[in-house]
């Protein structure tokens, strides 16, 4: 269960990690596996993430043993209490600078997963913001407490969440426009949240942004619309399946776009397959996909 956002802290999900983070520490995508936190456009601390390979037989401690020896920092000990807590859960090794007493780095492997998360502190934690790193580190989850649960993904003005079988494959943060891409086998699925729905309605159609966001070719009298929406589902014949083979192309394509006036944003998920797009996927994913007032 997602818990519910305050005006002090606030959830994100990316790629499988979840955590609650103080309203004010804007969250920025710097990787697959990797987000850096900023506090006032000054950075406060960054995570990366590591899922264990299928064939590794690398025990946790040597893991360790070995990220720590990579770091150059000098291993923290003992562990100071308030960390020790977390050991339940996690492997731990605390890094420190200059032979310090506060953390300036922290290893933890998950017990359960075996999942590597990296921490790398930019200010002191000292105070305030320590109690606040505690509290961030403790709302962590790196799994899916079920395979029927999906994967949540929410950042900036959005959620959704995909089955567990997709990886994300690309990401886009770009000047009002957000795109993320996953794959799965030969499937091929896009989100796209646009700012600014007003101005751009204003210049084109949804049906020529339908169009262009998916590189598709839809004429007026094929697509379906409906209130704030237009969406398109393609029925190639044998013939036109052959061409798009020989070309490389995916000929099945389901595209909708939905307008969301009251938060002057559009919302678009399309997905692209050699074979008929599944419905039941298109209507979970439909019913996931939330954009919210920021």
């Amino acid at each position: 269960m997602i818990a519910p956002d305050n005006e002090q802290w606030q959830t994100i999900s990316w790629n499988a990690i979840r955590l609650e983070r103080p309203a004010d520490w804007e969250p920025i995508v710097s990787g697959k596996t990797h987000i850096l936190f900023e506090q006032e456009f000054r950075p406060v601390f960054e995570l990366r993430w590591q899922r264990p390979g299928k064939r590794s037989r690398e025990s946790m401690d040597a893991a360790l043993a070995r990220i720590a020896r990579e770091s150059g920092l000098p291993e923290l000990t003992p562990i100071p209490p308030h960390w020790k807590k977390y050991s339940d859960k996690y492997a731990i090794k605390l890094l420190a600078a200059d032979e310090g007493d506060i953390p300036k780095a922290a290893i933890f492997i998950c017990r359960e997963c075996k999942s590597t998360l990296l921490f790398y502190f930019f200010k002191e934690l000292t105070g305030r913001l320590h109690q606040d790193m505690l509290q961030l580190i403790s709302s962590i989850r790196c799994h899916q407490e079920s395979a029927e649960s999906g994967v949540l993904w929410k950042i900036q003005d959005f959620q959704v969440s995909t089955p567990e079988y997709f990886s994300l494959s690309g990401y886009n943060f770009g000047a009002g426009l957000t795109r993320l891409s996953f794959v799965h086998k030969g499937f091929t699925m896009h989100l796209c949240r646009l700012a600014g729905a007003g101005q751009r309605l204003r210049d084109s159609s949804l049906l020529n942004l339908l169009n262009l966001l998916g590189d598709l070719n839809i004429h007026e009298d094929s697509a379906r619309y409906r209130e704030n929406e237009v969406s398109h589902r393609s029925y190639p014949s044998i013939t036109q399946q052959i061409r798009c083979r020989i070309r490389r192309e995916s000929p099945f394509h389901w595209a909708v776009l939905r307008h969301h006036p009251e938060l002057d944003r559009i919302s678009g998920l399309f997905f692209f397959d050699k074979k008929p797009i599944p419905e039941n996927l298109v209507s979970s994913m439909e019913e996931s996909y939330e954009i919210f007032p920021l």
